[in-house]
């Protein structure tokens, strides 16, 4: 322990548990039917959803790790953030909201079912369950090394106490509950970024950016002899703008395709107008919570090398830097200030800890609703929707509960490695094999149901290959910076080149891939879960 909260910001804390508890029992008195509650009846407002989105990507793993990246490596990954978020809003505006949102989908995993089939389907499930669980495991696992080493709490009493209060307003409320928690969230993130660098500026005699960015520039040449790497092709450089960037861009290219946490978003919209302004909406907030995050590590930087507070850390220790902004916020700003900022940690790991727990409920609940027809060739059985919500307030429940015992044993694969290294080697190695299959399936028509698992099989093993190279093999440890590129990369060229040899049914490519879309679909309109009710063409006309 560092150093412990006043009683104040136990209060302020405590405030900000009673309004998730108000919340999920208002959006649970609301709730009439199913599609209620998995996709708040596709009503949410556009500004809402696409600032859900940007909570439930960022995290206290971004919030935690940006500040104390930048004693690391300068404003390299702000650089890389703003490269891969402009480059990929091509690609999503323009190619996958508009084919995903033609599906009436609750589920993003049906696609690969009507695609590829129904063993392909369960492939991406299972993959997608194992990603949600290891990300949120990490999330909480990361915030309460932090909250417990500054504020002076024990570990296992954070994990145990975010996952209950995270789990317990998600099986209440809903999506519906989720999203405008979280709209609340990115306003506590905002917050707590102004004020920490209004309280440097005001401790300081008004220095403001221009200093900071100088001071952190001679601090990064004073250690690595440069202040930012802009291009390097060396696997072993730990860092570049450019390698980072591309990580980035991979990331994004597959979350925004094939995670049901942000797909779901996507499909809670009432049209494709909607969509596509909800992510407008989220890649610019993205870049302007990333930019206030590393202006905070600018600020830190300036703060603690003027002399204005001793730092008990070490920034040369990877993991030691994770932990300057939450001791920052603790040892320097007033009682109940620096609970109102320790709350945007918070909130920032609840907001992705309530999504992933809500899109494991509604995965599955589409799941058994499906198994629940004994035929194939019949439509899905009905439901009741009391039911339906039912069953995914348990799967909810375990989830949560998973969750929390995965926060618990994820400890030591971490060591050594600060949050930002960790995340590719941990919970994203899932979601590479998953934008490989909507990938292939999507852009490559040739691509059948066995080059496609083949594909994602590889592309898993080649990032836990890469990942765990120094582990595994006795190699020189690799830049966590290509992990997902070179995974996405071999998953791509296997699919390809499988698909000279495996080829899928005309009814499993007709109207269900970018270069098929304006065919009519030739399967079974109940084999995709009665979803594909109305379609958008390119141009955004609606067909029957």
């Amino acid at each position: 322990m560092l150093f412990a909260l006043a009683w104040q910001d136990y209060c302020v804390v405590a405030l900000y548990v009673a309004i998730l508890a108000g919340m999920g029992w208002y959006f649970a008195r609301k709730q009439k039917s199913a599609d209620e509650y998995f996709l708040a009846s596709r009503k949410v407002p556009w500004f809402a959803v696409g600032l859900s989105i940007i909570a439930t990507l960022m995290s206290s793993l971004t919030y935690l790790s940006e500040p104390g990246e930048v004693w690391q490596s300068g404003i390299t990954t702000l650089l890389g953030k703003v490269l891969a978020i402009l480059t990929e809003m091509v690609f999503v505006l323009f190619f996958f909201i508009p084919f995903l949102m033609r599906f009436r989908f609750t589920s993003a995993y049906e696609y690969l079912g009507v695609r590829f089939g129904p063993k392909t389907r369960w492939l991406g499930v299972i993959l997608f369950v194992c990603l949600v669980v290891f990300w949120m495991g990490f999330v909480v696992l990361a915030m309460a090394r932090a909250v417990s080493q500054v504020a002076g709490v024990r570990l296992e009493a954070v994990i145990t106490i975010v996952g209950v209060i995270g789990t317990i307003y998600t099986v209440a409320g809903g999506i519906r509950a989720v999203i405008w928690k979280e709209v609340l969230q990115v306003i506590l993130m905002l917050g707590g970024c102004i004020v920490c660098m209004a309280y440097v500026s005001w401790s300081t005699g008004g220095t403001w950016l221009p200093d900071w960015l100088q001071a952190t520039l001679d601090y990064r040449r004073s250690i690595d002899g440069e202040s930012v790497t802009l291009v390097s092709f060396d696997p072993n450089k730990r860092i570049s703008v450019f390698t980072f960037g591309l990580t980035m861009f991979v990331w994004h290219f597959c979350t925004h395709l094939s995670n049901q946490m942000v797909v779901q978003r996507y499909f809670s919209c009432e049209d494709l107008k909607a969509a596509r302004r909800s992510f407008v909406t989220a890649a610019f907030a993205g870049i302007v919570i990333n930019s206030l995050l590393v202006f905070v590590g600018l600020a830190l930087i300036y703060y603690y090398r003027s002399g204005q507070g001793v730092l008990p850390l070490d920034p040369k220790i990877k993991r030691d830097a994770d932990l300057i902004f939450p001791t920052f916020m603790v040892q320097q700003l007033p009682a109940g200030l620096a609970g109102a900022v320790l709350t945007a940690v918070l909130s920032a790991a609840m907001s992705t800890i309530d999504s992933g727990i809500n899109a494991i409920g509604t995965v599955l609940t589409v799941e058994r609703r499906r198994l629940a027809s004994r035929e194939r060739m019949r439509p899905v059985l009905p439901e009741s929707p009391q039911a339906a919500v039912r069953f995914a307030r348990i799967v909810t429940l375990v989830a949560g509960l998973c969750i929390t015992l995965a926060a618990f044993g994820l400890d030591r694969i971490t060591a050594g490695r600060n949050i930002l290294e960790m995340m590719p080697r941990s919970f994203n190695c899932f979601l590479m094999p998953l934008g490989t299959m909507f990938i292939l399936g999507i852009f490559v028509p040739r691509c059948g149901a066995r080059a496609a698992v083949v594909a994602a099989c590889l592309a898993f093993v080649t990032a836990i290959s890469i990942a765990y190279a120094k582990e595994l093999f006795g190699l020189k440890e690799v830049s966590f910076t290509w992990i997902l590129p070179g995974a996405i990369a071999v998953g791509l060229s296997t699919g390809i080149l499988g698909s000279l040899f495996d080829r899928p049914r005309r009814e499993q490519v007709a109207g269900l891939t970018w270069f098929t879309r304006k065919e009519t679909p030739k399967i079974d309109r109940h084999l995709i879960a009665n979803a594909l009710l109305e379609s958008n063409d390119s141009n955004g006309k609606q067909v029957r």
